[in-house]
């Protein structure tokens, strides 16, 4: 791609450009490291860093123009145009570089605490009945023009330029609709500023992410600028509608005062799309409900009770999509399973071992239940909480650990540069001393193959927090990690080898 530097500024809201670059734009950076010959290189103000600092450092590697919250040094035939926010001119000028791609397919976006992942998945898994392909962007997967991509980031939301170049590959592949899972990261730090969204869809807003937020309020508010977006994007012909849980308190009250088409989903409140487990299937939950569109119901692979609003707020979503939803409905038994979603690890061994990403007290709780359920024996679980993030939920997730499980073992999750034992300290805190038998194992795979060696015939292991990732992040390097690999290995340690592996 490539562009003037004079049309990618005139989509700066106020700007001022100061000198017209010489040559033509063909990249949109924000980190000097990455910068090519032809970049343009928006400065913004990072959590550590300031953009600013590093126009030497872009100048040097080719850039031919900056963007800047205040003046710079730049050489003749080097554009420069200033303006209020970097952050969401990073935004602005990405969307115009590849051509406003959001504006050539319909955009779904997927918030909440906890299922973003599942949901997002379920989203898009179910339009594709109705349409011939359909893109997504999720923690664990990119897709576009019907073809998965190399997903080199754990970021849930890349960032700005990312989002508008993976946007341009769907629409240019033939995608009708995309699927974009947002995290409240990239809502506070304008990653998805100015997207045309048409759908935006909030599964639920519990505890998450206080070290970047600040406060409980701080969070809900960024979660809530889904629903502003919506609102400031130009209605076309995908219509724009707010897709919200009935059943949980702050979604529920984001319709107030929300100027938008609301489309309700839940269990036990009163909803537009209600949905209910109402038995076991060959592989998962059988659910039923009812929807503006009629009555369903379906065997799905899906199991654990947090999974019947995911499929709901697909159900809905869809279904105001397409104008109906038995095909989509009908696809549902077929849903792949989500890599690191309560993922089964088989090796013949006589207890059950599942992968699970559930790293919020509200996700690690769901998770508990749900495999306490399937069995008479004990729970297993084991689990960490991430370096220099919010802080506040580690007592939590011990007191939830202490509470559902009958042993835990906390373990290295991502402590970057916070000590391990500073973090186990703080977890062990909420630990009730009458509840689960809890021990510190640093080493993730140590902590593993403790708790599988520990298990009896019967019992479950949940290996909580990691779930797809792939690597483990400490303060001077990233090791690769691999859990369901690694839970493999423990057992392959017992004597355990026969290789089978599915959704739980």
């Amino acid at each position: 791609m490539r562009a003037k530097f004079q049309d990618l500024a005139a989509a700066l809201p106020g700007a001022e450009l100061v000198q017209a670059a010489a040559a033509e734009i063909r990249q949109v950076a924000h980190d000097s490291r990455e910068v090519r010959p032809g970049a343009c290189f928006v400065c913004r103000r990072g959590l550590r860093v300031d953009g600013h600092d590093f126009v030497p450092a872009a100048l040097a590697a080719g850039a031919a123009a900056i963007v800047a919250e205040r003046r710079v040094e730049v050489p003749a035939g080097v554009g420069l145009a200033l303006v209020r926010d970097g952050r969401r001119a990073l935004a602005a000028v990405s969307r115009r570089f590849w051509g406003d791609p959001d504006r050539r397919l319909g955009l779904v976006g997927v918030t909440g605490t906890d299922g973003k992942t599942t949901t997002a998945r379920l989203i898009a898994w179910m339009l594709g009945a109705y349409v011939p392909s359909v893109g997504e962007a999720t923690t664990v997967n990119v897709r576009a023009g019907g073809r998965e991509l190399d997903k080199t980031s754990r970021l849930t939301t890349p960032e700005a330029p990312v989002v508008a170049r993976l946007l341009h590959q769907m629409a240019a592949g033939g995608d009708a609709w995309a699927v974009l899972e947002v995290a409240s990261h990239a809502l506070e730090l304008a990653r998805v500023d100015g997207f045309a969204f048409d759908r935006a869809v909030f599964t639920n807003v519990t505890h998450e992410h206080l070290d970047l937020h600040g406060s409980i309020e701080g969070y809900r508010a960024a979660k809530r600028r889904l629903l502003d977006l919506l609102a400031e994007a130009e209605a076309d012909d995908h219509g724009k509608l707010a897709v919200l849980n009935a059943d949980d308190p702050v979604v529920a009250g984001f319709a107030q005062g929300c100027a938008l088409d609301v489309l309700t989903f839940g269990e036990t409140n009163p909803a537009d799309v209600s949905a209910r487990a109402v038995g076991a299937g060959a592989a998962g939950l059988v659910m039923a409900g009812t929807s503006p569109w009629g009555a369903w119901e379906v065997d799905t692979p899906l199991i654990g009770a947090w999974n019947v609003p995911n499929v709901a707020a697909a159900v809905a979503c869809v279904g105001s999509i397409a104008g109906g939803i038995a095909a989509g409905v009908e696809r549902l038994p077929a849903f792949p399973p989500v890599e690191g979603r309560m993922e089964l690890v088989r090796r013949g061994q006589p207890f059950e071992v599942i992968v699970d990403f559930a790293h919020t007290p509200a996700a690690l709780a769901a998770c508990l239940r749900a495999v306490r359920q399937r069995t008479d024996g004990r729970v297993l679980v084991v689990f960490g909480s991430a370096g220099d993030q919010d802080k506040a939920k580690r007592p939590m997730l011990g007191e939830v650990a202490s509470r559902l499980a009958d042993a835990a073992f906390v373990t290295n999750e991502d402590p970057r540069r916070e000590r391990p034992d500073d973090i186990a300290r703080a977890v062990l805190a909420g630990a009730s001393a009458d509840g689960a038998v809890v021990e510190v194992v640093h080493d993730r795979r140590a902590a593993i193959a403790r708790a599988c060696a520990a298990a009896a015939p019967g019992d479950v292991v949940v290996l909580a927090g990691k779930g797809h990732e792939r690597t483990i992040q400490f303060a001077d390097h990233e090791a690769p990690w691999n859990e369901a690999q690694a839970a493999r290995s423990a057992l392959d340690g017992l004597g355990f080898s026969d290789d089978e592996r599915g959704p739980a």
